[in-house]
């Protein structure tokens, strides 16, 4: 990346920009850019749409954001409203606003609080969510699967080597009031994440809808409804949850 050729762009009040490279990127009011930007940070802390991709070593969003193209960055961090209308590339995402991905997302770790939406697949080797609302409409794939579940969520499929679903801790919404606003007594602590299949090796559920779970060892926790258990190992099912159907399989 050649420094040298790269000057700072800060965009106060409302401006448009041509777009192109850049060294650090600041938008405070309303900001325009009519093309693809690549930038080595970008901080925003107004509203900024490109209309293209952004590339990115780093970036911080505080307010809005819409890129109309793909985001291609090392570490970004949402705690703000970002909106991606393609494919994303992150090695570490970090949310606690409203991220929404019109397209696949792949990233190294991704930590997903506050409202998560994807429109397609979900890869990670790490993936971590404290999210109020997560809907992934494809297929959520990662190593390591942890997520603790506040609100109504939904994933079309799940894969993973340890998988990790459990209830959100109430601790955190006595901290948080306006987040605690926004839910039901009944979605605070005890919400419910929907999918078709999770498939791992270590698979642990809480509040759980699903219609087949496949695993090594599972065990179901409390307030889960499942259809169907295919288990090579172990299962452990809580009196408190809903099995149809379980299957030891033999390899």
């Amino acid at each position: 990346m050649d420094l040298e050729k790269r000057q700072n762009i800060k965009i106060v009040g409302d401006n448009t920009s041509a777009g192109g490279l850049f060294n650090n990127v600041s938008v405070v009011g309303n900001g325009i850019f009519n093309s693809s930007v690549d930038c080595v940070y970008i901080k925003v802390a107004g509203d900024c749409t490109i209309n293209g991709d952004l590339k990115t070593a780093s970036g911080v969003v505080a307010g809005d954001i819409n890129i109309k193209g793909s985001l291609s960055a090392d570490i970004f961090k949402v705690a703000g409203n970002m909106t991606v209308d393609y494919n994303t590339s992150i090695k570490n995402l970090i949310t606690h606003g409203n991220a929404t991905i019109n397209g696949n997302i792949s990233s190294e770790k991704i930590d997903a609080n506050g409202y998560f939406t994807i429109e397609g697949n979900c890869n990670s080797e790490v993936f971590k969510s404290k999210s109020i609302v997560m809907k992934l409409n494809g297929l959520l794939n990662a190593d390591d699967i942890d997520i603790q579940i506040y609100g109504r969520s939904a994933v079309r499929e799940i894969g993973g080597e340890k998988i990790m679903i459990r209830g959100g801790s109430e601790s955190i919404f006595k901290r948080l009031k306006l987040i605690k606003s926004m839910l039901s007594p009944h979605d605070m602590c005890k919400g419910n994440l929907t999918t078709d299949v999770i498939e791992g090796d270590e698979i642990y559920l809480e509040y759980t809808t699903a219609k087949a779970v496949r695993g090594k060892n599972v065990t179901i926790g409390q307030g889960c409804n499942i259809e169907l258990i295919e288990y090579v190992d172990n299962f452990n099912q809580h009196n408190d949850s809903v099995v149809r159907e379980s299957k030891k399989i033999i390899l």
